[in-house]
């Protein structure tokens, strides 16, 4: 797990599958950008097929902390299984969510 800065966001990008060994990682890692100066945070699950239960709430708080503090926080590389997640568990209620990363930037670059 890295994070890559842009001009306007911040990327969190998840190399590998959220277990029990890296969440604490990711937590990290996830507060941190919420609370920088950056507007936007993207968190890039590109090449994640599992997440753990606890990943799914650290993206949950993340982005309402995010919205408390007028930032946007989006998930992108969403394909399945994790989007069937992420439907189930109604996460596109309060965050968009992208397919690639790509389609994420623009997002943020026309705004």
């Amino acid at each position: 797990m890295i994070v890559i800065q842009k001009e306007k966001a911040n990327i969190v990008h998840v190399k590998k599958e959220i277990t029990i060994k890296n969440t604490e990682k990711f937590r990290q890692l996830v507060e941190g950008v919420v609370t920088d100066v950056k507007p936007y945070i993207i968190i890039d699950l590109s090449n994640v097929v599992y997440l753990n239960s606890s990943a799914l709430g650290i993206i949950a708080h993340a982005a309402m902390n995010a919205k408390k503090n007028d930032k946007e926080l989006v998930i992108a590389g969403i394909q399945p299984p994790i989007s069937e997640i992420f439907e189930i568990v109604k996460f596109d209620t309060f965050m968009s969510l992208f397919q690639t990363l790509e389609e994420a930037e623009q997002y943020f670059e026309s705004k």
